[in-house]
């Protein structure tokens, strides 16, 4: 594939998270798909159904949330996007109840494509600004 069809590829997949469809989600990756993420408790995932449930996660915890591409990049067999997510946090995340706060938090996905799919998602983002504003971490001192 090339590196555009790539790219395109890169935003049928933010426009499944925007859209909340974990199924249309899952249809475009690589059957063994890996994500990794030190955002995630096993820190690896492996699949389209260990994907659906880092979908679902995100997705219940924030009902509303949605995704703005801010740059995106291709190197070879490389897509980087540079994002931006908001959403209010109206369902458990990981064990943390609803705090009802709408949160903006920033990262960067790093994911490899063979055969015209994703095969490894590496995610980096700010998840400690997410816990301050959602009010879990205390707020950066003057």
């Amino acid at each position: 594939m090339s590196e555009q069809d790539n790219m395109k590829h890169s935003r049928q997949i933010f426009d499944a998270w925007n859209s909340h469809d974990a199924e249309r989600y899952v249809k475009l990756l690589d059957e063994k798909s890996t994500i990794e993420s030190d955002t995630i408790p096993q820190k690896t995932l492996v699949g389209r159904d260990a994907a659906r449930q880092f979908f679902l996660v995100y997705a219940r915890a924030f009902p509303d949330l949605h995704f703005d591409i801010e740059q995106m990049l291709t190197a070879g067999d490389f897509v980087i996007v540079r994002w931006t997510a908001t959403g209010t946090h109206r369902g458990d995340l990981m064990g943390l109840p609803p705090t009802n706060k709408r949160a903006v938090t920033r990262g960067c996905s790093v994911t490899e494509y063979k055969n015209g799919r994703p095969s490894h998602d590496r995610i980096y983002w700010d998840s400690g600004n997410l816990l301050r504003q959602l009010g879990v971490l205390p707020p950066h001192s003057p």
